[in-house]
């Protein structure tokens, strides 16, 4: 079977569209810790939780009050677990981060949180 020449055009442009249409669109995705930053916060108080994880109070639209979990950008072993987490015994400042979506999922996954400063307080 010879393919005629109006043919042959065709199949070429087709499989250039194919090859151009593969190609990765963001290889390098806005998110996580080298992503874009979504609310900077200065000296909360937090209680650290243990795995590189802090407990945050935030404010969100309305000036209404609510406390998240986020994982920190960076491993420390120097943290010490907050025995209540009632009572915030760490002062930070840092950014939070842009969430991945890699689309549902049933486990909930943590904002990530940049720490630009944290010590112990009383």
């Amino acid at each position: 079977m010879k393919l005629s020449s109006k043919n042959q055009f065709y199949i070429a442009c087709l499989l250039i569209v194919v090859a151009f249409s593969c190609k990765e669109k963001d290889p390098n995705a806005d998110c996580g810790c080298g992503g874009s930053t979504t609310k900077s916060v200065k000296n909360v108080k937090a209680s650290y939780l243990g795995n590189n994880s802090l407990m945050l109070p935030l404010s969100g639209d309305a000036d209404n009050f609510f406390e998240t979990y986020v994982n920190v950008c960076f491993i420390s072993d120097t943290l010490k677990i907050t025995p209540d987490i009632k009572n915030p015994d760490y002062i930070v400042s840092g950014n939070l981060k842009k969430e991945c979506f890699f689309g549902p999922t049933l486990v909930a996954v943590p904002p990530r949180f940049e720490i630009t400063s944290i010590k112990r307080g009383l």
